[in-house]
């Protein structure tokens, strides 16, 4: 049986909670002026004055009369980020009202339609990350248009001709067995865009029975109401259920591109894989995106940035080690392809990746000289690749994978179908396999590299000399 984190009610009116949320948390009352350090119950939440890193995952409700919302703000301050809710009726003090910002701490009112709000956050917070791209083969070319469709291998598949006045099938995603289970709510991200043309697009998601795949309900929107998460795929059944999805399009000429399509459970602060996680988006290349998770930490420097490896299942590495660490730090995930676009992307979406790390540097107080990057496989060309824009002290990477053309050139000869995604990402941001687009896809690392500042970087890097991947590397 799983080892059940806490839940720490301090003061107020005692809050009750699901048998579900009971199921993963135990919950614990204590009165509002309890003393921490002196810690009567035995809880050890701090041991020698240092918050007790066993605490690091359960979470804090503070009511009205909590003595932490008026005093002992260095006690306060060790608290974990995202994991404390307040009565925001409470007399707060000033230094405490800052830490809980700094903090990112979900206010609350004792009004039930608050305390329900407040327990789905809970349960929020009690979730792994779980999300999966339905894989390419599942999708099809619709009977019903008759234009042009080009597949480029697992990136994106291009739709254009004529297109139908009324809403009409165009592909299909075809029933796909991954459970999802009885009261899920997931989100759904598809990648599209129409590049020509007056036309309208609409995803149709059909759940289905498990067992007989009969239509139990269809949920209707477009691209932009999902992405926006204004329209969630809700399994209100007592069952779990399996889906089909269909993309529907009107308006005439036109040509539309469609990538990978993404579900995710469904979290009530619209965060993305975890509270407090979100997304940069790219409004050039078909509303790709890149995941981001900022954690304040201890407030002190380094601010430590980990790039994600290349990985199929969706989300972010490194989140227990980082937090270990105690230190401020963000987790990027590129959900991209089939386990991740090296963080590529048009001038602008990748310009929003760097203004994201340097607006949490100055939202800390730090300078570039207090900024690690560091990554793993895929995670070491975002690290090198955006400290030419960020100039940080230390770049710290294992297995450096610089030049992604030559990986593809690979795989004809020296490691042929080794790994496909090196040909996906030619295909990506050249426009067909060829030679000439796998050397642009190389040049356009180092062009970018030559131009940073390293004058105050230490670089750290950890490299297998007789790497079959990239032998030009070392």
């Amino acid at each position: 049986m799983a080892k059940k984190s806490k839940i720490i009610q301090i003061g107020g009116q005692t809050l009750t909670f699901s048998e579900a949320i009971k199921e993963k948390f135990h919950v614990i009352y204590l009165p509002g002026n309890y003393d921490l350090m002196a810690d009567e119950a035995g809880e050890r939440f701090f041991v020698e004055g240092e918050f007790n890193p066993k605490n690091n995952r359960s979470l804090f409700i503070l009511g009205a009369d909590a003595l932490l919302l008026r005093s002992f703000p260095l006690q306060l301050a060790q608290f974990p980020a995202y994991q404390i809710f307040y009565d925001a009726e409470a007399e707060i003090s000033p230094h405490q009202e800052q830490i809980l910002e700094q903090k990112f701490a979900h206010p609350y009112r004792t009004k039930e339609d608050s305390l329900e709000s407040l327990r789905e956050k809970v349960w929020d917070l009690s979730i792994g990350q779980m999300g999966y791209k339905v894989k390419p083969e599942m999708v099809a070319v619709s009977e019903g248009f008759k234009g042009q469709s080009t597949k480029f291998g697992n990136s994106y598949m291009q739709l254009m001709g004529e297109f139908t006045p009324e809403f009409s099938e165009i592909l299909h995603w075809r029933r796909h067995s991954v459970d999802f289970g009885a009261g899920d709510k997931l989100a759904f991200y598809p990648e599209d865009t129409v590049v020509k043309g007056d036309l309208e697009l609409e995803y149709r998601i059909y759940v289905l029975e498990k067992n007989h795949y009969n239509i139990i309900k269809v949920i209707k929107g477009s691209p932009q109401q999902f992405r926006n998460q204004e329209i969630i795929v809700h399994n209100d059944t007592e069952h779990t259920v399996y889906t089909s999805i269909g993309l529907y399009a009107k308006g005439g000429q036109g040509e539309i591109q469609v990538g990978n399509i993404h579900f995710r459970k469904y979290l009530n602060d619209k965060s993305v894989m975890f509270s407090g996680a979100t997304t940069l988006i790219d409004r050039q290349v078909r509303n790709e995106e890149v995941n981001c998770y900022f954690h304040p930490g201890d407030m002190k420097p380094p601010l430590s940035v980990y790039f994600s490896g290349y990985r199929s299942a969706e989300g972010m590495e490194g989140r227990g080690m980082m937090a270990n660490m105690g230190g401020p730090f963000i987790l990027l995930g590129d959900p991209r392809l089939e386990g991740g676009n090296f963080y590529l992307g048009s001038s602008e979406f990748e310009a929003q990746i760097s203004q994201f790390i340097q607006d949490k540097l100055e939202w800390l107080g730090f300078s570039n000289q207090d900024l690690i990057l560091s990554g793993l496989s895929m995670g070491t060309f975002g690290a090198l690749y955006y400290a030419a824009d960020l100039s940080p002290a230390a770049v710290i990477v294992g297995k450096p994978l610089a030049n992604i053309g030559t990986i593809a050139l690979n795989e004809r000869i020296n490691r042929p179908e080794m790994w496909g995604t090196s040909l996906d990402m030619v295909l990506h941001h050249g426009g067909s396999s060829t030679t000439a687009n796998a050397e642009s896809l190389d040049q356009k690392f180092w062009d970018k590299f030559s131009k940073g500042n390293y004058d105050s970087t230490t670089f750290a890097l950890a490299y297998m000399k007789q790497d079959d991947y990239d032998h030009k590397a070392f």
